[in-house]
């Protein structure tokens, strides 16, 4: 029998490489121009591949939280897998052929998506119900090499398979079974252990669960933003959509999580865009292999700068979670701020940067505040309705991005493509440097501005109607 706290260790350490697997979907970001040119898709046609990806990880998300809630790891993470393998299968023989079908390849990102979530949820909730004095830190381990994940496999690529893109794809395929048969039996084992099982712990009250109970309590002062008297472990579901809180929750997680998502599929066309018009390249000559080796180059510095300052902002959000919450006393909810300004700063560098060698320092903010958005949404919306049901209420809320980011980045790619021309090979190109989607970053300059209000709303909200309820009380109770 191994020792409580021996398993313990293996199961975070399983779940965070499994983390790895996960993120393996935002490489597309790295291949997808090379994709793109090898199928002769448009820049919109590539970045509907792409937002359909995106379009996997959130629907699936209600029902892979239920059933890792309801039926444990082992069938998600099965599922998972699978899908992971098959996505990337399917793929690679589309390229090797040359089978020109976007719904084919729209269906392969969709079964990566798909399966990423199925596999996260899983491992978010084993850590959560495993070390529950240290959720935020926990949590975030895995999903830092979610962030890591393109990191690594970019590396990979640039030693390995320089050029190769269809080897590369066939390492991925591999190196997903690979990571999946190692880890995931140390997952699975949880289900049969009922001191580690998420069905059966009780978890300690967070301070943002004792305060939002606390306001429920409150006879006639019952805030917009709170929760209902039962307490945030019984509610789930259908029971969510009748709380302000939640829909906030949604909000603001719809509109950070698009921002950094339509950054994240976009930056290979304004590398594309800046180093064609930095280096005053004609359309004809844009497409020759020496022009193409640069702006590949510069693509792949781009994804290591977001998959690197995407794992540091999830660790950053993991560890200031747990800091604020229990040495503090405060409410996760504050830390929102962070993203929030940060990424209207990000918005307006990506606006006024023209020239690639300083599309970097956009990158970075871009990776860090999307990354720590993700790590410590969880973690509220665990605080906030209980851990009972966080696979299922975090697949909820993880809806929230979907509407937003299908209109940032289908706007880029319309926008993009009306500002691009023909060559004498007929494949398309824009050189007209950041003016080619400049436009985008006008629109989502607002709807940072917009989930920086809604956070002031979350947080001041809460003080508020807490103060009122208070004194409500006093009145009464004199």
């Amino acid at each position: 029998m191994i020792p409580s706290s021996v398993h313990k260790t293996l199961v975070l350490l399983s779940c965070t490489f499994l983390g790895l697997i996960c993120g393996t979907l935002y490489l597309y970001l790295s291949y997808s121009p090379q994709l793109a040119q090898r199928l002769q898709y448009l820049a919109t046609n590539a970045l509907s591949i792409a937002l359909v990806g995106s379009l996997g990880v959130a629907v699936s998300g209600p029902m892979a939280g239920l059933a890792v809630d309801r039926k444990g790891y082992t069938g998600a993470l099965c599922a998972g897998g699978s899908l992971i393998v098959l996505g990337y299968f399917v793929l690679r023989r589309q390229y090797t052929h040359t089978y020109l079908n976007v719904a084919l390849s729209c269906l392969c990102l969709f079964s990566v998506g798909a399966g990423s979530t199925l596999i996260n949820l899983a491992c978010l909730k084993c850590c959560a119900v495993t070390f529950p004095s240290l959720r935020g830190v926990a949590t975030s381990l895995p999903l830092a090499l979610y962030g890591l994940s393109a990191m690594f496999y970019l590396v990979v690529a640039l030693v390995f398979y320089a050029g190769d893109t269809a080897g590369f794809l066939r390492f991925l395929m591999a190196s997903v079974a690979a990571l999946f048969a190692l880890c995931s039996p140390c997952v699975m084992l949880c289900d049969r252990r009922p001191c580690l099982s998420g069905r059966t712990v009780r978890l300690a009250d967070s301070i943002e669960m004792v305060n939002l109970r606390g306001l429920s309590e409150m006879k006639g002062a019952l805030s917009p933003c709170a929760t209902p008297t039962s307490g945030p472990a019984d509610l789930h579901g259908l029971a969510l959509l009748r709380l302000p809180r939640f829909w906030l929750l949604f909000l603001i997680t719809g509109a950070m999580a698009s921002l950094g998502q339509m950054y994240i599929y976009s930056v290979g066309y304004m590398v594309k865009a800046l180093v064609i018009r930095n280096f005053d390249i004609d359309a004809a000559a844009a497409t020759s292999l020496s022009v193409d080796m640069v702006i590949q180059n510069q693509q792949q510095v781009q994804v290591a700068l977001l998959s690197m300052t995407n794992c540091v902002g999830r660790l950053v959000a993991g560890v200031m979670g747990d800091i604020i919450s229990q040495t503090f006393r405060k409410l996760r909810a504050w830390l929102l701020f962070v993203p929030g300004v940060g990424l209207v700063c990000t918005q307006v560098l990506g606006h006024a940067i023209t020239s690639h060698e300083y599309l970097g320092v956009a990158s970075m903010l871009s990776g860090f505040f999307y990354g720590y958005t993700l790590c410590i949404m969880p973690t509220i919306v665990g605080d906030a309705f209980g851990i009972a049901n966080f696979s299922g209420n975090w697949g909820l809320v993880g809806l929230a991005p979907v509407v937003p980011s299908f209109v940032l980045t289908n706007l880029f790619g319309k926008v993009y493509d009306s500002k691009s021309a023909a060559g004498v090979d007929g494949v398309y190109t824009c050189t007209l440097g950041s003016r080619c989607y400049s436009l985008v970053f006008n629109l989502s300059l607002g709807v940072s501005i917009l989930a920086l209000l809604v956070v002031g709303v979350l947080n001041f909200g809460d003080r508020y109607y807490t103060s009122r309820a208070l004194a409500t009380k006093g009145k009464l109770a004199g």
